[in-house]
């Protein structure tokens, strides 16, 4: 008897615990608005809708992190609202949210204290929470500051960070002030670093040039692990501007770096790149003989590389073009081999299906585009409704 009330009493206690991790939310504004005056705390609402996969995302992967749960629940009343209905129609309209998820702050009267949007990782997610409850950080107190005048360095770009998830007209016009403002003597500090690490596009802007030409003077305020990141991003922008602009001196002499590299990721990058220059180039033969090799050696266990290819050598999910059939084979024998290697996966199932049907292969087709109609259950309505659209389509082939 004492045994089976101890074991009641710990499933007890430790479901309490469990309840614990993750962010409660209210039902209604009125609910919310009502706990806030009396806690005297800032309102945090999740802006989502039904069909959001980053939305499913932060609820699975970081709104149940016992960190980020008890500072939501500590700090904010929270409250949860789709913006296709009921109220979230109207809220929707008021806060003008456009993209999802939007998370927002407020207060009491429904005035916005601090905004930002996207999936992000439980860290930043984080980090938002605080930035919202700091009186002299958060998006309307960086706001009234800019309007009042202040266009110091470490405000901008502070006023940057806080907007570029959220405002992004704002946060390109304040990267452009940021830009032309910082002097070559300032990129040389911490605060340059940080400039550079946010705001440098390509090794040919101001802010990457620099950097490429200095990067040891960064050794004092960067990891090396950033450093090569920043690096090989920077490398890796300036490559796809070669290949938009068709330069195939330029893109061929820089090729190298990442071909003949001995980080493995690189390699694999460079594989990427390179079958987007032949593919864009309507270079047929040097594209099937550079993915052939790559399914045997740098792509041959890279499930989401290979759908990615396969994707854009067939034409895409919503492409009218016909590939040609030798890059159309290709796309057959990548997507294939993504589809063995993670045959559990959506989007990798739904690309395999839709390159089968460009090539009228149904069989393949059927079973493909059934297994991502199965798949897409547990994803999102919108995801269902492609994937049964895509049933459809084979079906009728």
């Amino acid at each position: 008897m004492n045994r089976f009330i101890f074991t009641c009493l710990f499933l007890f206690v430790a479901i309490g615990v469990n309840a614990q991790d993750e962010i409660h939310f209210n039902s209604s504004w009125a609910e919310a608005k009502e706990k806030a005056i009396e806690s005297k705390k800032l309102i945090f609402i999740d802006c989502y809708t039904s069909w959001c996969a980053p939305c499913k995302w932060m609820e699975k992967n970081v709104f149940i992190q016992p960190t980020v749960a008890k500072y939501y629940n500590d700090n904010f009343v929270n409250l949860k609202v789709d913006m296709e209905k009921g109220e979230g129609i109207e809220m929707r309209k008021k806060y003008n949210v456009q993209s999802f998820p939007t998370y927002l702050f407020v207060n009491t009267a429904g005035d916005i204290v601090h905004r930002t949007a996207s999936r992000m990782e439980a860290e930043a997610f984080l980090a938002e929470a605080k930035r919202a409850v700091d009186p002299k950080r958060n998006t309307a107190a960086l706001k009234e500051k800019y309007d009042k005048g202040t266009r110091d360095l470490p405000f901008l770009l502070d006023y940057y960070l806080a907007l570029e998830r959220a405002d992004r007209n704002t946060a390109s016009q304040l990267s452009g002030e940021i830009v032309a403002k910082v002097t070559e003597q300032e990129l040389n500090t911490e605060l340059g670093w940080k400039i550079i690490k946010s705001l440098a596009r390509t090794e040919k802007d101001k802010l990457g040039a620099h950097f490429m030409a200095n990067q040891g003077a960064y050794n004092n305020w960067s990891k090396l692990e950033e450093r090569v990141q920043l690096k090989d991003r920077l490398i890796t922008s300036t490559m796809y501007g070669f290949i938009y602009a068709k330069d195939e001196k330029a893109f061929l002499e820089k090729l190298p770096y990442f071909k003949k590299s001995e980080n493995a990721d690189r390699r694999k990058q460079g594989v990427m790149l390179e079958a987007e220059y032949y593919l864009s180039t309507g270079r047929t033969n040097d594209y099937v003989k550079l993915t052939t090799e790559a399914l045997k050696n740098e792509l041959k266990d890279e499930a989401e590389k290979l759908s990615f290819l396969a994707r854009r050598a067939s034409g895409g999910k919503g492409s009218n073009d016909q590939a040609q059939p030798a890059i159309l084979q290709q796309a057959y024998l990548m997507a294939k081999r993504a589809v063995q290697l993670e045959p559990e996966e959506y989007s990798i199932q739904s690309t395999f299906a839709y390159v089968c049907l460009a090539m009228k292969k149904k069989p393949e087709a059927l079973a493909a585009a059934k297994k991502s109609r199965s798949l897409a259950d547990a994803e999102t309505s919108k995801i269902q409704k492609l994937a049964q659209e895509l049933l459809d389509k084979v079906e009728a082939l």
